[in-house]
């Protein structure tokens, strides 16, 4: 009796294990199913993580993403990568670069198509300490000026050129992405976006005067959301739930700064707080221009192409109907 006893707790207790090891590789096994039907994207910026991309950590941290089944990786940009090659050699599927750059690489036949604009004007300005009084455009003549040479050159071009300033007069540097050349009086003045090197010196007590492009008729996109017409061909539903949860992240970033800095800060630890909070602060009124966020203007569009053929940056003009669309934000 006592044998038969210890017997049936035996089988018992074994039976237990086995339908408790049974519960949980079935409830796993649910979890990997559910966790596989996300669709698994990635996203390449146009520079270092910080403040400037903040509505995407926004959409990642609060599960924006996953709400609409993406896993997305974010990931850096710098100075020796190019979005438009990632994206297109299929290392990511979306990017982020200047709309100008949009319409240049379809000319030279690459099919990439904007989704989304994020700053609606472009940042890029010449800063100056105050002492040296540098207010408006002509008095950069006779100073040492330091340039973002490259794909942001066009704007400085656009600038001069709507100016009436000839650049040949003009005595330039290669930029350094830091405010070292303005405190050390290597340069006069310094291309540089007005919501970065202005809050870093602001930080160091250093006031200073900024000329905006944008204020003198240089009327050009900056960063803006793109991918491949083959993803928007192939798989429109991510497309379009990529682009609703990235700016559903943009939103929840400009209406809680603070709490989209510390985000940033959880990313990129490296930063300094303040001038991350200052960044994004400065650059809301771009962002939110117009009512609805991520939309852009066909005549904007088109204002841009003849400013890039006027410059000689391309020759042949393209079909701006192609190069961008709404329709994923709606």
């Amino acid at each position: 009796m006592k044998r038969k006893t210890i017997f049936k707790i035996t089988v018992f207790v074994v039976l237990l294990f086995s339908f408790t090891l049974s519960l949980i590789w079935f409830l796993y096994s649910k979890k990997e199913s559910f966790e596989s039907n996300n669709q698994n994207i990635s996203l390449r910026l146009k520079w270092i993580n910080q403040a400037q991309f903040s509505g995407f950590f926004i959409a990642d941290s609060k599960g924006f993403y996953e709400e609409k089944g993406l896993n997305v990786k974010i990931e850096a940009g710098g100075p020796n990568i190019s979005p438009i090659q990632m994206v297109v050699s299929g290392a990511n599927d979306f990017g982020i670069v200047g709309a100008d750059q949009i319409i240049l690489a379809r000319e030279k036949g690459i099919p990439i198509v904007a989704i989304g604009v994020i700053y609606k004007e472009t940042p890029e300005a010449l800063i100056s300490l105050k002492e040296k009084n540098i207010i408006v455009p002509k008095d950069l003549i006779g100073k040492k000026i330091a340039v973002i040479y490259g794909n942001d050159e066009v704007l400085y071009n656009s600038f001069l050129s709507k100016q009436e300033i000839d650049r040949s007069i003009l005595e330039e540097v290669p930029q350094i992405p830091d405010v070292s050349q303005l405190l050390t009086n290597q340069v006069d003045v310094k291309m540089a976006y007005e919501m970065n090197d202005p809050v870093l010196l602001q930080i160091k007590g250093k006031e200073t005067n900024i000329i905006r492009f944008r204020d003198y008729g240089v009327d050009f996109y900056a960063d803006t959301l793109f991918t491949t017409e083959d993803m928007i061909k192939n798989h429109p539903d991510i497309v379009k739930k990529f682009v609703k949860a990235s700016f559903k992240g943009w939103d929840y970033s400009i209406n809680n700064p603070n709490e989209a800095i510390d985000e940033v800060m959880n990313v990129n630890p490296n930063l300094n707080k303040e001038a991350q909070l200052g960044y994004l602060l400065s650059s809301i009124p771009i962002i939110t221009k117009s009512e609805k966020l991520g939309f852009s203007d066909k005549d904007i569009w088109e204002n841009m192409q003849k400013e890039l053929i006027s410059q000689k940056m391309m020759i042949n003009p393209i079909d701006i109907d192609k190069a961008f669309t709404n329709d994923f934000l709606e």
